[in-house]
């Protein structure tokens, strides 16, 4: 096995990123450099290969000319630069918008709104993917860190914000706190990144998206591999050539968007007593006690305006729970059964085929 000379040029720094290309990179005997662009008196063919991640620095955009221009084998691991000659893999961004507005519509909030400080391709593509994705009549706000003080004084609540990445929420969750507005109770957050320290060390724990960065970065490796071993006359540029897409990890629930969403004081208490009761077993008495509400007050709201009884909404988080749960193919039914409150895998098994028409297993083979 050849031994090869690889640049890495991943800024920001990611641990998760070079977690993947370390694995790679000892199995095939790569030798690592490091740098966020090249000087100039540096030569790009001094390398066999580049993994980047390619920002639209100028002086990153320079590097990445120059490693083109000399046909140096070469991926970049983000899609900012698309009208560049690069071969691509990196994560699905239009995906990861689409997997929080189906988190928070699953949760019944119908006013949404996008933070970040920034803008870029990426930006805009998480954004599409989390509006084009939203409930039919929901509203959308664009807020950004100049701006958002403002934004937080009189927003429709509650609402669910997806923040850009994990270091955007943790912003949100701070501004929340001067403003007076109580996370997840008035603004539901979810970041992206699931970066276990920032998400972790917060007043309160921020929800986050997983992005597979570092499966994204091992396909990235073995695809750089390829590249080189081919003459550099057999290396075809991809242009604009579609950029291989990998979908993010599941939603890691935490205190930042556990909740639920209603304008009304007495059903929004109650959906959120529901939600956090689900490994139970409970019925509309229980609920009636843990809110304060008498029970056939409850009984009337529930039939009055979501036109359900308190027994169906039961029934329809602890599916819309066992739904999520079964996305994870490690984690067992009778396990999920547990979880979402049925007392054997036996009753959910019965249960889920009477209200989709399959079974969990059958529901978690077509899903995958």
């Amino acid at each position: 096995m050849k031994e090869r000379n690889v640049l890495l040029m991943i800024t920001p720094y990611s641990q998760p990123r070079m977690n993947g290309i370390a694995r790679f990179a000892k199995e095939h005997r790569w030798n690592i450099m490091i740098a966020d662009r090249l000087e100039k008196h540096e030569n790009p063919e001094s390398f066999d290969g580049v993994l980047m991640t390619l920002r639209n620095s100028p002086g990153m955009v320079a590097t990445a000319k120059r490693i083109a221009d000399c046909g140096v084998a070469a991926v970049d691991l983000t899609t900012e630069r698309p009208d560049m000659p690069f071969a691509r893999i990196a994560a699905d961004n239009a995906a990861i918008g689409r997997a929080a507005a189906q988190h928070f519509a699953e949760r019944g909030f119908m006013n949404y709104a996008w933070f970040s400080s920034h803008w870029s391709r990426v930006h805009e593509e998480r954004f599409k993917g989390f509006a084009e994705a939203l409930p039919r009549g929901a509203t959308l706000a664009k807020w950004n860190s100049q701006t958002i003080r403002d934004e937080l004084r009189a927003p429709a609540l509650p609402v669910a914000v997806l923040a850009y990445n994990d270091v955007d929420a943790a912003r949100l969750v701070i501004s929340c706190r001067e403003c007076g507005r109580e996370v997840p109770a008035d603004v539901a957050i979810l970041g992206v990144g699931n970066d276990p320290f920032l998400c972790e060390n917060q007043a309160t724990t921020i929800s986050s998206i997983g992005q597979n960065l570092e499966e994204s970065a091992y396909r990235a490796a073995a695809l750089l591999e390829k590249l080189m071993a081919m003459p550099p006359a057999k290396r075809k540029a991809p242009g604009r050539a579609p950029s291989i897409l990998v979908p993010p990890a599941p939603i890691v629930e935490r205190e930042s968007s556990d909740t639920l969403a209603h304008p009304m004081p007495e059903i929004r208490a109650a959906l959120v007593a529901i939600h956090k009761n689900l490994s139970h077993a409970f019925g509309a008495q229980e609920i009636a006690e843990k809110t304060g509400i008498p029970r056939t007050k409850l009984d009337r709201l529930f039939a009055e305006v979501l036109h359900r009884s308190v027994g169906a909404e039961i029934l329809r988080q602890r599916l819309a729970r066992a739904k999520r749960l079964l996305k994870n193919r490690d984690m067992l039914i009778k396990q999920i059964a547990f979880l979402c409150g049925f007392c054997n895998c036996a009753y959910l098994t019965n249960v889920f085929k009477e209200q989709t028409g399959l079974t969990p297993s059958q529901w978690r083979a077509r899903e995958s």
